[in-house]
């Protein structure tokens, strides 16, 4: 890819739909609660905040400062400021003791994680023996970029160059983010030692359009056009208990 992985779009961009259908999927998979949470790539906080009710005690990190203090404010005199850990760190180095977690969440993280084979044998170092790592990330047969298409160094509209995911030369030049086939993410996961648990797709939340749209976007995760959804979720666990 051109200029490397990206940091992806800010967690307000996705819409407060598309987070509630992200931590929805993964928590249909297992439930979301235990002792301790951690959510790499963590943003502002809004997916964390949304599972962090379930959890004794949460860890979040990211690499972007902005976003780190973003979260910082949304917690601020919260009951989860004292609950709530938030660190800067990679997925890649991560500054915990090994099987130290319950679960482990990352939301549109992976792809654009630079070392993503380390990045999931960081994850897999840190959970517990029986603990689960949930992710959601860019699903390859969804017909559209969305993190933009590059044309030399300017962004644009997904919709300039429609198919490109499904083109990968073509997709590895025009796009600063991976995409993934749920059988890719499956031979990712089941290298770094884990064992996929669960796999659903999800569709456009359509946040800001008609609430006809959103339904039928809703109802075609029931279908077998899920496979073409704008998004993967992907449950899998460390063996061991």
């Amino acid at each position: 890819m051109t200029g490397g992985y990206g940091l992806g779009n800010p967690t307000s961009a996705l819409g407060a739909r598309g987070v509630a259908k992200r931590v929805g999927a993964v928590s249909q998979h297992l439930p979301t609660y235990g002792d301790r949470l951690l959510d790499v790539g963590c943003g502002d906080g809004a997916y964390t905040v949304e599972l962090a009710r379930g959890y004794v005690r949460v860890d979040a990190v990211d690499v972007e400062p902005d976003r780190l203090r973003a979260f910082g404010e949304r917690i601020a005199g919260t009951e989860l400021e004292h609950r709530v850990g938030v660190h800067k760190m990679s997925a890649e180095s991560l500054a915990f003791e090994a099987n130290t977690f319950d679960r482990v969440t990352a939301f549109e993280a992976l792809e654009h994680l630079e070392d993503l084979e380390g990045g999931l044998a960081e994850i897999h170092r840190v959970l517990k023996p029986g603990g689960a790592f949930s992710l959601t990330t860019p699903n390859r047969w969804f017909p559209f970029e969305t993190h933009g298409v590059l044309w030399g160094a300017r962004r644009r509209s997904a919709l300039t160059a429609p198919f490109l995911p499904w083109v990968r030369p073509l997709h590895d030049r025009m796009s600063d983010a991976r995409a993934f086939s749920t059988q890719e993410m499956g031979r990712l996961l089941r290298g770094a030692g884990l064992r996929v648990r669960a796999i659903s797709y999800i569709m456009p939340p359509f946040d800001r359009r008609p609430r006809p749209v959103q339904t039928v976007s809703d109802r075609l995760e029931g279908t077998p056009l899920r496979v073409f959804g704008m998004a993967m979720a992907v449950t899998a666990v460390k063996p061991g208990r």
